[in-house]
């Protein structure tokens, strides 16, 4: 039951070993089945720690990084700090105790033992209806023991087969400036999304909807009604259309689609096709590409990752394997990584050939390689054609001027920069006059 990823952690492999008996719980075998029945183990992974006669000491149910505070929680439970056997056993002699009954409810819920935990919340109101005994964290702020209760008594109500959203909205009725409002809304919404009659979820998503109007979320998740119900079209319309406005810088593929099924059910398949089409999916093809291509340049340059970050360039030349751009960068990684026969395949001569009437690529390509100081023949054979396209285009002339200069063909390269600072606007002139004084200098000292 104690997560692998925490006792790959050397230091408490050698404490839990010392002071600890261990044992993993796996469902594909008997005694793993057992100790899930017999301490009712509803959600994975567990951490249970139990004393020497088999008592709970306490439990953490779930994980979320970053590792580090996992690794707290669980040196406190070790500790016997906040445990549910301390506040077990601080119950047993005050049961009146509004922060030890709240804290031993919250042990009760997170583990989904509802029942315990409901009569522990209820005790709390009970205790302290006013509010006044105390607060615990919610989010970045606090918030009394009562309306936290109060809370989790309305989420565990619309739990189970029979839904029942009342407390919750009684609850935002009562503390309207909350911020747990938001989620008691989040929480029902799943239930007027789909179990609820569609006279009861129309009501609910317009006053969602009106409280939150600029949330995406809670706009899509009336419009996955409205598309449920295959009523009330036009609305949906003008809330997907209004998700699209508001994620138009990091749109979800989902919003769009719901946006095309509005328009498929009105029976406006071309209109459906022009926001969710070919033209989309050819766009969201080539985003991911330069994504997975600059996760591959990020690792490449930290030096770290590498087997990762040459599997995603790859990638990315599979999904877009005709653009320029990402061939370019592709090509770079493998050289960067010593793979220059990889290089050479996706940006080689071969490939090149195809290209011999473009002045533009064959010029990229020359410079690509001169930088590299590697396969030169074939890049001066392109920078010589590029040059022969396009005669008068400067920076040609100076790809030309740097791969005789790679070459070590000095006089050949001063008369190619020679000719770039003849073209060159004035606002270049002195970038080429910099290099060409570099290649001279260079042919002084071979």
């Amino acid at each position: 039951m104690l997560g692998q990823q925490y006792f790959e952690n050397k230091n408490y492999q050698e404490y839990f070993s010392t002071n600890f008996v261990m044992f993993r719980a796996d469902r594909a075998e008997s005694k793993g089945e057992e100790v899930f029945n017999k301490f009712n183990i509803r959600a994975t992974p567990t951490v249970m720690l139990l004393g020497s006669d088999g008592s709970e000491i306490d439990w953490h149910v779930g994980y979320g990084p970053p590792a580090e505070k996992y690794h707290e929680r669980i040196d406190k439970s070790v500790k016997g700090i906040e445990t549910f056997k301390f506040y077990a056993d601080q119950y047993k002699k005050n049961p009146k105790d509004v922060s030890v009954v709240f804290n031993l409810a919250m042990k009760y819920d997170l583990r989904y033992v509802q029942d315990k935990a409901l009569d522990l919340y209820k005790q709390v109101l009970a205790l302290d209806p006013e509010g006044k005994a105390g607060t615990t964290e919610y989010g970045k702020s606090k918030v009394p023991y009562s309306q936290y209760a109060e809370f989790e008594m309305g989420v565990i109500a619309m739990s189970g087969a029979k839904s029942n959203p009342e407390p919750l909205k009684a609850f935002i009725k009562k503390y309207p400036e909350s911020e747990m409002v938001k989620p008691a809304y989040q929480r029902m919404s799943s239930y007027y999304s789909f179990r609820a009659p569609k006279e009861e979820a129309k009501p609910f998503f317009e006053e969602y909807v009106g409280k939150y109007p600029d949330d995406p979320y809670v706009l899509s998740s009336y419009v996955s009604r409205i598309i449920r119900d295959k009523e009330n079209l036009d609305k949906g319309i003008e809330l997907a259309e209004k998700i699209n406005e508001l994620t138009k810088y990091g749109r979800n593929p989902r919003f769009v689609k719901n946006l095309a099924e509005l328009y498929a059910q009105k029976g406006d398949k071309p209109k459906a096709d022009e926001v969710y089409g070919k033209t989309f999916m050819e766009g969201e093809v080539t985003s991911l590409s330069y994504n997975l291509m600059d996760y591959a340049n990020f690792w490449v340059a930290q030096k770290e990752n590498t087997e990762s970050a040459l599997t995603m360039a790859e990638k990315a030349l599979t999904l877009n394997p005709d653009n320029a751009y990402l061939i370019r960068q592709a090509a770079t990684i493998f050289c960067k990584l010593d793979k220059l026969a990889k290089a050479l395949e996706i940006y080689g001569p071969k490939v090149i050939e195809k290209d011999m009437n473009d002045a533009s690529r064959l010029n990229s390509y020359a410079d690509f390689w001169g930088n590299q100081a590697k396969n030169l023949e074939s890049a001066l054979l392109a920078s010589k054609k590029a040059v022969e396209l396009s005669p008068k285009t400067w920076y040609h002339w100076g790809t030309l001027a740097t791969v005789y200069a790679k070459l070590k063909q000095f006089d050949d390269a001063i008369k190619a920069g020679e000719k770039a600072l003849e073209l060159a606007p004035e606002n270049q002139k002195e970038f080429v006059r910099t290099r060409l004084d570099a290649v001279k200098k260079e042919k002084e000292g071979k």
